[in-house]
């Protein structure tokens, strides 16, 4: 009887919407657009404030965005989904007016420069332009409507991915205070502590096809020679994008000077 009930409840939801379908898509959006002004707000004078004290001198974008957030959505889902936008959208299209500091801090390390990212960028950035090019007048002869949504999915795509190359630039591997920071961009990143390191010694290459464990942090494209595997003696939560978090005992990572990277870490390499 229930199950009867739930399919007539359904079904009459789907015909209003049917009905309806245009004042739906406006409500909709109305709500949207107000969720996004009030995340907006937020942010805006959480960082007015932030940049009033001392505090902001020591955080990067994504840390005084949690900063904010957190105080609004709580450490959630939700929050995690949110920053992983606003990152994809300050380190795509924001970042560019930001001037980065001629000489590196001391204890940061680059990894994108000898790395293949920025041509896997440059080819899926060619292949997403044409393709969505091609697709949007495909089908708009069959519905415009589908036709901007797909080109909208495109520019999005296009977005994460020049956003993921500048992050890997603008975030990079730390070394400071016994812990290790090992990123990848804005998508993934672990932190370390040198006392919970049981070993560090030199990464196996990583085979076409090969299926990743779970319990290993990969922080490296597929295409790319990872430099050194490290061990842990307990395992550690890797953050990840849209809050996808794991624990992992193994962390896979390269460098553009790794070998300096490890140098001083009271753990032999071998």
């Amino acid at each position: 009887m229930k199950k009867f009930v739930i399919l007539i409840l359904l079904v009459l939801s789907l015909l209003l919407f049917r009905t309806y379908f245009k004042e739906v898509v406006w409500i909709v959006l109305v709500l949207e657009s107000c969720i996004v002004m009030y995340i907006i707000f937020t942010i805006i004078k959480g960082v007015i404030y932030l940049n009033r004290t001392s505090e902001q001198e020591s955080l990067g974008f994504t840390e005084k965005m949690r900063t904010v957030l957190e105080k609004k959505f709580g450490k959630s889902i939700l929050l995690e989904f949110v920053l992983t936008e606003l990152n994809v959208f300050y380190y795509s299209l924001f970042v560019w007016f930001i001037k980065k500091a001629v000489v590196k801090p001391q204890g940061e390390f680059s990894y994108h420069r000898n790395s293949e990212m920025k041509t896997f960028i440059i080819v899926f950035s060619i292949l997403i332009i044409g393709e969505g090019i091609l697709f949007h007048f495909l089908l708009q002869k069959w519905n415009v409507i589908i036709a901007w949504i797909f080109t909208v999915v495109n520019i999005y795509g296009l977005l994460y991915l020049v956003g993921f190359y500048n992050s890997a630039k603008y975030l990079p591997h730390v070394k400071k205070d016994g812990k290790l920071t090992i990123r990848l961009g804005f998508q993934s990143s672990i932190e370390v502590e040198w006392d919970n390191i049981k070993q560090i010694k030199p990464a196996k290459e990583i085979e076409l096809g090969m299926k990743m464990p779970k319990n290993i942090y990969y922080s490296l494209l597929k295409l790319d020679t990872p430099h050194y595997e490290i061990s842990l003696k307990e395992p550690v939560e890797l953050r990840g994008a849209y809050g996808i978090n794991k624990k992992v005992d193994k962390v896979v990572f390269r460098a553009d000077k790794p070998d300096k990277m490890i140098e001083g870490i009271n753990i032999p390499a071998y």
